[in-house]
């Protein structure tokens, strides 16, 4: 749903700035629902007016790029460059291009000037994710411009001034990286004036369920099934599940429901991926029983084999099943529908002796 009905409405919805930034905006507007992360909104508020560099830190999948628009949306820099930059893919000459740009003849295929990362972001914000993958070798060039705020293209000799608000965001513990020696101190120094640590979606299961239905409104709409809601059964198996990938998971679950789910009716908890109900223990009490003999008690009782492996067996094997069956016998489609691989699927299959169709 519009994030707004959730409490979101204390962000600014009125965004003069590209549909990512708005996309990221309307986002953070249900990011920000929970006491904790609303107290977080509110030192955005208090430093988003500074030029000081901030270090944003959090489990993959957190929200740190959407923090870091947040405060990029609030500050007087708003109406400028929000260049985010990924420095776990590059090393190198190739970080230094990146970074710095380039002058025509600057090396073999540079036919014409390129500007850097440094130079794009103008007097906006440039934002450093991953920033603990930055090279060793690259650090000391990068920590030069941050101190001096001038930087020269690769194969020039002018000075070019550096005005932008460095945002850097790491899910790796850069102060046990400086005592080993990969991450150099005084960056970490520089970087971390601002230190903002985003909590996991586990620790603020309260965002979950507004999360979830706004993910599958939004994926609803973009593929043209505006109609799709949650039950309140898959609801409650969403909100116990410990989300390990955060709100990146969740979003990417939902967009999955949006295009598999096959009617338009309520997304159910037997539409979720077998792992989730599994946790919650879905799939137990309706398959507890079918079709396996009962344990003999002391007093001569038949009571039922509960231990793990057997239930977990029997709940995998009826979802595939099932899966089989609902996907006309394709394997790749009844993967698809229980949320894993066609090789988790063949491993499963024969490690419980199964056959499907003309096997």
């Amino acid at each position: 749903m519009d994030p707004r009905a959730y409490g979101g409405k204390f962000l600014p919805q009125e965004l003069d700035a590209d549909p990512e930034a708005r996309a990221a905006m309307h986002e953070a507007g249900l990011l920000f629902r929970s006491e904790a992360m609303r107290a977080l909104y509110r030192v955005a508020v208090q430093v988003a007016g500074s030029d000081a560099p901030v270090l944003l830190t959090g489990e993959s999948g957190t929200g740190k790029e959407i923090f870091a628009r947040l405060l990029h949306t609030l500050s007087n820099r708003s109406g400028r460059p929000f260049i985010p930059v990924n420095c776990g893919v590059l090393s190198g000459e190739l970080f230094a291009d990146k970074f710095f740009g380039h002058e025509p003849g600057a090396f073999t295929g540079a036919t014409r000037l390129q500007k850097g990362s440094f130079e794009m972001a103008a007097d906006g914000t440039l934002f450093l994710d991953e920033v603990g993958e930055i090279p060793l070798a690259n650090q000391v060039d990068f920590l030069r411009v941050l101190e001096e705020r001038t930087f020269k293209r690769l194969g020039g000799e002018k000075d070019l001034g550096f005005r932008a608000r460095i945002v850097a965001a790491t899910n790796r513990a850069l102060p046990d990286m400086v005592r080993a020696g990969r991450f150099r101190p005084d960056l970490f120094y520089r970087l971390n004036v601002i230190p903002i640590a985003l909590p996991s979606l586990r620790e603020r299961s309260d965002d979950i369920a507004p999360l979830a239905e706004y993910f599958l409104w939004l994926f609803g709409h973009h593929y043209h099934r505006p109609n799709l809601r949650l039950s309140p059964g898959a609801l409650t198996l969403l909100t116990r599940h410990p989300w390990p990938g955060n709100v990146r998971e969740l979003k990417n679950l939902m967009e999955r429901a949006a295009l598999l789910h096959k009617t338009d009716g309520p997304v159910l908890p037997e539409d979720l991926p077998l792992e989730i109900r599994l946790e919650c223990g879905h799939e137990l009490p309706q398959r507890i029983g079918q079709g396996h003999a009962p344990l003999a008690s002391p007093n001569g009782a038949h009571d039922e084999d509960l231990s793990l492996d057997t239930v977990v067996r029997r709940a995998e094997t009826s979802a595939m099943m099932r899966a089989y069956k609902a996907a006309n016998g394709s394997k790749q489609r009844a993967a698809e529908l229980l949320g894993i691989s066609p090789r988790t699927l063949r491993h499963k299959l024969a490690q419980y002796g199964l056959k499907l169709g003309g096997e």
